[in-house]
C-alpha cells in the first residue's frame, strides 16, 4: 500500500514539474525534480541510537591508568568489561575457560593451557600465547616494576613457556591445586600497554576511554569483541562513596544502576514506579576480626560468651531489612561449594553468655552495669569503616546487645579498613568489623591462607593453630576434590570453635535498577557487571 501511494505521489510531482519546466524555467525545474526524486526514492539514513548507561559504585580507580597489576585496579577493569581472564567463574563458583579454550593438569607442577582463536586486544592486536606470557610475567616477575606480590602468592609461577602460537606451559614452584581458580583473579586480567604505558588495552566487550581518579571511569563499546557486538555503546561508572549520596543520585535519575544500595531505603524507593531492586547472595561475609593474642578475648570462654550475646537474626531483620543477607555460621557462605553446611549459626542466648562470663571470673563489683574482668572494667574497642552502609549500624546494634550482658563497647568509624588493621596488630583494637569477599577466586585457600595461618598478611588477630597451618599447607597440594573438601571442612570447624573470626551474616549484593535496564545480573563473586548482553530498553 505504501509503495502504490509513493508511486502516485511521484507521478503527480513529475507532472507538476513538467508544466513548470516549459520556457525559461526548464533548467530550474529539472534541478528541483532531481532533488525531489532523491528525497522520495532514497529514505533518510537511520539515526544511531546512543545506548549509554550510568552506574554508581562505592569504589573505583585511584589512578588515571587502572593497571590490573597495581592495587585493586583489576577489580574495576574486570567489572567494567575492559579486561578478561583466562578462566572465569560460573554461577556455581566453578572455573570455566574464557580466553582459554582448554587446559590439562600434566603433573603436580605443570599445567598446559590452550587459547581460543580470533580474539583481539582493543588495539586490534591478536591475542597469542606470547602476549599472555608477557602480560602474566609482567605481573608475577619479581624484577618487574609492577610486580604484584599478591597475584604471585596465589599462582606461585616459576616459569611460563610458549609451546606454540596458542598454547602455553605453566610451571609452578610448588604443587598448587587452586591454580585454575586463581587464574580467575581480576589481578590476572590479560592486558597490553601502549608504548610509554599511556594506554591500557584489554580483550573485553568495552575499551577504556577515560578515568578521573576516585570520581569516574568511562568505557566505550569494542565492536570487534570476540564474543559478539555488545548491546550498549558505553558506560560511565560514577564513584560515589557515600551510600546516601549514591541513593539520592539514583532517585533523581542521574544514574541507571546504584550498586550496594542501602537496604533500609529499599522498600521506600522501590514503591516508586519504574524502579526495581536486585539482590543476590554473594561470597561476601560480615565478620569480626578478634584480637585473640592477648586481652579479654584470649580466653576461649569469653569468646563463646560474646558469640551467644550477639543476636544475628535481629541484625538481618533491622540493619539489612531482611533482604540484605542472611545469618552466618561458617566462614564460607552457601554460595560456595566448599561451605561446611554442618556448621550452624550461634544461637542468641544472653543467659548462657552471662553464665560463661561468670565462669571466666567476670563480676560487676560496683553495680554500674559493666563487668570487671581481671580487676579491670570489661571495655573493648570496636572499629569499622564507612564505605559499606550496613557496617556502622551493625556495630551500633551489637554495642547494645553485648551491653545487656555487661560488656561495654567503644565504637570508632574510620574512612578505610587498613588503619583499623594496623591498630589491631598493635593491640589497640579488640574487635575489627569487616565485610570481605572470602572467595573472590572461588577457592577456599585464598581466605584461609591470608587470614588464619600464623604470621600471614591479614592475620591481625595474633591467631596461631598448628593443626590449621598444617591442613592449609596440605589443602594446596591435594588435587582430589573430595579430599580437599574434607580438609577445608575441618578448617572451617576449627575457626568456628576457636572464633579468631566471629561470623555475623552473609551479605547479599543489593542494587537499585531503573526499569529500562535489561539483563543486569549479580554474580556471587561480584566481578562481572558490564557484559555484552547488558542493555537499555527504549533508548
Amino acid at each position: 500500500m505504501t509503495d502504490t501511494h509513493d508511486k502516485k505521489k511521484m507521478k503527480k510531482t513529475i507532472t507538476e514539474i513538467s508544466v513548470l519546466s516549459s520556457g525559461s524555467t526548464h533548467v530550474v525545474g529539472m534541478i528541483v525534480l532531481f532533488f525531489i526524486l532523491c528525497l522520495i526514492c532514497f529514505p533518510k539514513p537511520a539515526v544511531a541510537i546512543e545506548r549509554h548507561i550510568i552506574i554508581a559504585k562505592p569504589f573505583g580507580p585511584s589512578t588515571d591508568l587502572p593497571d590490573p597489576a597495581v592495587g585493586g585496579n583489576g577489580w574495576y577493569t574486570n567489572e567494567a568489561g575492559i579486561t578478561e581472564t583466562l578462566f572465569v567463574l560460573d554461577d556455581h563458583m566453578e572455573p570455566i575457560p574464557w580466553l582459554a579454550q582448554s587446559y590439562k593438569n600434566i603433573d603436580s607442577l605443570t599445567w598446559e593451557i590452550r587459547l581460543k582463536q580470533g580474539i583481539l586486544f582493543h588495539d586490534d592486536t591478536p591475542l597469542s600465547a606470547e602476549a599472555v606470557k608477557a602480560s602474566l610475567e609482567r605481573m608475577t616477575g619479581k624484577e618487574s616494576p609492577v610486580f604484584n606480590k599478591r597475584l604471585q602468592a596465589l599462582l606461585d609461577i616459576q616459569e611460563i613457556t610458549v609451546k606454540d602460537e596458542r598454547s602455553l606451559l605453566f610451571l609452578t614452584t610448588h604443587p598448587n591445586a587452586s591454580f585454575i581458580y586463581d587464574l580467575t583473579s581480576p589481578d590476572a586480567g590479560i592486558v597490553r600497554l601502549s608504548p610509554g604505558n599511556h594506554k591500557l588495552y584489554g580483550t573485553g566487550p568495552f575499551y577504556l576511554k577515560k578515568v578521573v581518579p576516585q570520581e569516574e571511569m568511562t568505557v566505550s563499546r569494542f565492536d570487534k569483541y570476540w564474543g559478539g557486538k555488545p548491546a550498549l555503546t558505553g558506560a560511565d561508572f560514577k564513584i560515589i562513596k557515600n551510600p546516601l549520596t549514591r541513593m539520592l543520585a539514583f532517585e533523581s535519575r542521574q544514574v541507571d544502576i546504584a550498586v550496594n544500595f542501602p537496604e533500609t531505603d529499599a522498600e521506600r524507593v522501590t514503591s516508586e514506579k519504574g524502579v526495581g531492586l536486585h539482590y543476590q547472595p554473594t561470597n561476601r561475609v560480615c565478620f569480626f576480626f578478634v584480637r585473640v593474642k592477648d586481652g579479654p578475648f584470649s580466653s576461649p570462654v569469653v569468646l563463646k560468651a560474646v558469640n551467644y550475646a550477639i543476636d544475628r537474626e535481629e541484625i538481618v531483620n533491622t540493619v539489612l531489612s531482611k533482604i540484605g543477607g542472611e545469618v552466618g555460621a561458617s566462614i564460607f557462605p552457601p554460595t560456595l561449594p566448599w561451605c561446611n553446611t554442618t556448621i550452624k549459626p550461634w544461637p542468641y542466648d544472653p543467659e548462657k553468655a552471662r553464665e560463661l562470663l561468670t565462669s571466666a571470673g567476670a563480676k560487676d563489683t560496683d553495680g554500674d552495669g559493666i563487668l570487671e574482668i581481671d580487676g579491670r572494667p570489661f571495655i573493648i574497642n570496636a572499629w569499622t569503616y564507612e564505605q559499606r552502609a550496613s557496617l556502622k549500624p551493625t556495630l551500633e546494634l551489637i554495642q547494645q546487645q553485648i551491653g545487656k550482658v555487661g560488656i561495654s563497647m567503644v565504637i570508632k568509624v574510620t574512612q578505610k579498613g587498613s588503619p583499623i588493621n594496623e591498630a589491631m596488630k598493635k593491640g589497640r583494637v579488640e574487635l575489627n568489623l569487616q565485610m570481605w569477599n572470602v572467595a573472590p577466586n572461588g577457592d577456599p585457600d585464598f581466605f584461609i591462607s591470608n587470614v588464619f595461618v600464623k604470621n600471614s598478611g591479614s592475620n591481625f588477630m595474633g591467631y596461631v593453630n598448628p593443626e590449621l597451618d598444617g591442613l592449609t599447607k596440605k589443602g594446596k597440594t591435594v588435587f582430589n576434590r573430595e579430599e580437599r573438601k574434607k580438609i577445608y571442612d575441618r578448617i572451617q570447624s576449627i575457626v568456628y570453635e576457636e572464633s579468631p573470626v566471629i561470623v555475623l551474616f552473609y551479605k547479599n549484593m543489593v542494587s537499585a535498577v531503573h526499569e529500562n535496564v535489561k539483563n543486569y545480573k549479580i554474580h556471587p563473586a561480584e566481578k562481572y557487571i558490564m557484559t555484552k548482553d547488558l542493555y537499555l530498553d527504549g533508548s
